[in-house]
């Protein structure tokens, strides 16, 4: 259940002054009611009063719907004594399944504000997920169909607001519920807890949590900014400073829409202009899929064949092939040279890292030193390479030193909530200069510690007194 000061914080932001007399609350996921009765509170405390608050509340555990019954009737008193007539509509049902949300037509003024519950479905047997196929993408969480299921609702005089897991925010599995989401709203407040125990401390949920208000989808002036807050928990909710932050700096105009946290506070990264591809740079993900390419993958290498480099090979800024304890081997031959990249110095760093890892990027400097003209490299790796150019060890080792550098790990930390850093992310991520890149790469030593990675990119970024490597 959504503790009282957080319900309030979330009502508060999401009724604005009214101005029409008729509005429509949803609760897709009413719990105990505790979000209707923080939004019929806000909107009591308007100066202008609706003249009919219409409330629409679904709820499966039938063990909950006498408390829900009982609360709407002391609304009803509220209200009435406020000079507002309170209706409701109690659903026993799933609303993922209700004809309201599988018509999925947008209802006139309509508040929506929800704490969802969140658990993972299978795609292919479970109704919700083939009802709601439009926001399914890998291994749906029934959390974004409820995000992407009450955005189709909103008209554009509606608001819209959830508290869940910040994993939407980012990466493939909810890349369909984010494009369902920005059709149909505009994404204008955000506030992110970075402690999840302290805002629901009966909740053994290790993720972190975000507030996301939205307005329905309506033409926006240039210049439109996103309001951000940030706290650990509820004790200092209250003293969250607000931010308002460039909206394209929050939603990534491209194909993955991923929304991004801004750093707390200034941050070097916001007077860097630069991205991968200003370089020339492109980050690709490893094409060889093990279930597809069973056929050419071996365990020992002979005359056909080159290595390949799984998730295992690589560790922090060191590539350590082979290891005997993978199939270690591909084939070079026409039949499968799309499995395949060209054998160039690159950067290869890990799509997964554990929480526990010290920094939320794991890569290393790949210099071109193994056998063949190309290698493979596996799925769970992702790498960055220059198309139709070379880049230069000093690039190699500069980039894979700044990923892994605290200073990245921070911003990184702020802005993904998942322990999966993906290609858009690293795509958009801002980067100072070349000669900066390369300057870090002269510095650091050929398997740098995390602690003589950190001296060097601080260095070279002003950021200590660190005295210049001179060349022998």
């Amino acid at each position: 259940m959504t503790p009282p000061k957080i319900a309030r914080f979330m009502a508060q932001r999401l009724v604005r002054p009214v101005d029409h007399q008729h509005i429509r609350l949803l609760e897709p996921s009413a719990g105990g009611g505790i979000l209707l009765a923080a939004a019929v509170e806000s909107l009591l405390e308007k100066p202008i009063r609706p003249a009919i608050i219409e409330a629409l509340l679904y709820e499966q555990d039938q063990r909950l719907i006498p408390a829900l019954e009982a609360l709407c009737q002391r609304i009803i008193e509220a209200c009435a004594a406020a000079g507002v007539r309170f209706e409701y509509v109690i659903r026993g049902e799933d609303f993922l399944l209700s004809e309201l949300a599988l018509r999925g037509e947008p209802v006139d003024g309509l508040l929506t504000i929800a704490n969802p519950p969140f658990f993972k479905l299978n795609k292919t047997t479970d109704e919700r997920a083939h009802r709601h196929g439009y926001a399914v993408y890998g291994q749906p969480n029934v959390y974004g169909l409820f995000m992407a299921a009450t955005a189709r609702l909103t008209p554009a005089n509606g608001r819209w607001c959830f508290i869940v897991p910040r994993s939407w925010m980012n990466g493939q599995y909810f890349k369909a519920v984010r494009h369902t989401m920005l059709r149909h709203l505009t994404v204008d407040s955000l506030h992110a807890f970075e402690s999840r125990r302290d805002s629901f401390e009966e909740d053994a949920v290790l993720q972190e949590t975000v507030i996301a208000w939205a307005t329905g989808r309506a033409i926006r002036e240039n210049g439109f900014n996103v309001l951000f807050t940030r706290s650990q928990g509820m004790s200092d909710l209250d003293q969250a400073l607000v931010q308002a932050v460039p909206a394209e700096r929050i939603v990534a105009d491209d194909e993955h829409a991923t929304v991004t946290l801004p750093s707390d506070g200034a941050s070097l990264f916001d007077g860097w202009s630069a991205t991968l591809s200003s370089y020339g740079l492109k980050v690709s993900t490893g094409p060889v899929i093990a279930f597809r390419c069973q056929e050419f993958i071996r365990a020992h290498g002979s005359y056909d064949t080159v290595p390949l480099l799984w998730m295992q090979h690589v560790g922090q800024q060191s590539i350590n092939w082979p290891i005997f304890k993978k199939l270690e081997h591909v084939r070079a031959t026409a039949a499968n040279a799309w499995t395949l990249v060209t054998n160039t110095p690159m950067v290869i760093m890990r799509r997964f890292s554990p929480k526990e890892d010290e920094r939320r990027v794991t890569c290393a400097p790949y210099l071109g030193t193994l056998p063949g003209a190309v290698i493979g490299l596996e799925n769970h790796l992702n790498y960055i390479h220059r198309p139709g150019g070379r880049m230069s060890h000093s690039e190699v080792r500069g980039l894979s030193a700044l990923l892994a550098s605290s200073v990245v790990d921070r911003h990184l930390r702020a802005i993904a909530g998942s322990t999966q850093i993906n290609a858009g992310e690293l795509r958009s991520l801002p980067l100072p200069s070349m000669n900066i890149i390369e300057a870090i790469g002269c510095r650091v030593s050929e398997f740098p510690t995390l602690e003589e990675i950190d001296t060097a990119v601080e260095a070279e970024l002003g950021l200590s007194a660190a005295p210049r490597k001179v060349a022998a």
